[in-house]
């Protein structure tokens, strides 16, 4: 933390504070946002969860939500700037739009043009919080008139790092309570097939007929809410 000050880690702990507080992945996403968008100087803030399968995204945004966007992006990710780069870095971290392109390549964009400029997302800060089963989550801020220095890199990145602590503590809690909603033998079922078994070879290791681990299956979907074993194995998981 090289650029930041005291009231900067003053500012950081009490956000800290206030995402120890949040019970549910819904308030964290609206949270998140509000708290970002009060503590950096921005033109907009916004948290977008990305499915890699489809290039379908959606979103929390401040100070206003921005449902016309989202027809606008292209489904080629690597089209949006700073996904590419966040993907392939080793650890989850936060970029400027200016340490990956010139100004020049970045105007040369249509999504500037379409998207970007008239939302006043001339600089951008994007920060990779996590990517879970095919769905990448992702927050950013946003600025039309100077780009965003150091300090607020690092300012951002090091709230991210509270906001990805508080979303894995939120995912284990989930998967503590849905593997609560199951029997012993139900877990057992999940756990032969966790390791990519087929039925047979689960329903052979449980010592059960193929018959009986499906049943198993359909009661543990409807316990869960779920419609399939990925599903399924997702929520245990957190």
């Amino acid at each position: 933390m090289k650029s930041l000050q005291a009231p900067d880690l003053h500012v950081l702990l009490d956000a800290a504070v206030q995402l120890a507080q949040i019970t549910t992945p819904a308030d964290l996403r609206e949270q998140s946002v509000e708290i970002l968008f009060r503590l950096v100087p921005a033109t907009r803030a916004g948290w977008v969860t990305i499915d890699l399968t489809t290039g379908a995204m959606s979103g929390n945004h401040l100070p206003e939500p921005i449902p016309f966007v989202i027809p606008l992006m292209p489904r080629v990710l690597s089209e949006v700037p700073l996904v590419a780069e966040l993907l392939a870095a080793p650890t989850p971290g936060s970029l400027r739009i200016s340490d990956t392109l010139t100004t020049d390549e970045w105007h040369a964009r249509p999504l500037y043009a379409q998207v970007y400029r008239p939302l006043g997302g001339e600089y951008q800060i994007g920060t990779l919080l996590e990517v879970d089963d095919g769905l990448v989550e992702t927050l950013a801020v946003f600025r039309a008139d100077s780009d965003f220095t150091d300090r607020e890199l690092e300012f951002v990145e090091e709230f991210a790092r509270h906001v990805r602590a508080t979303l894995a503590r939120l995912r284990a809690a989930a998967a503590r309570d849905a593997r609560g909603l199951l029997t012993s033998r139900q877990r057992q079922v999940l756990a032969a097939l966790e390791s990519g078994a087929t039925v047979r070879q689960a329903a052979t290791s449980l010592s059960i007929s193929e018959k009986t681990l499906e049943n198993h299956l359909q009661a543990i979907y409807r316990r869960l809410g779920v419609s399939s074993r990925t599903a399924a194995l997702h929520r245990l998981g957190g």
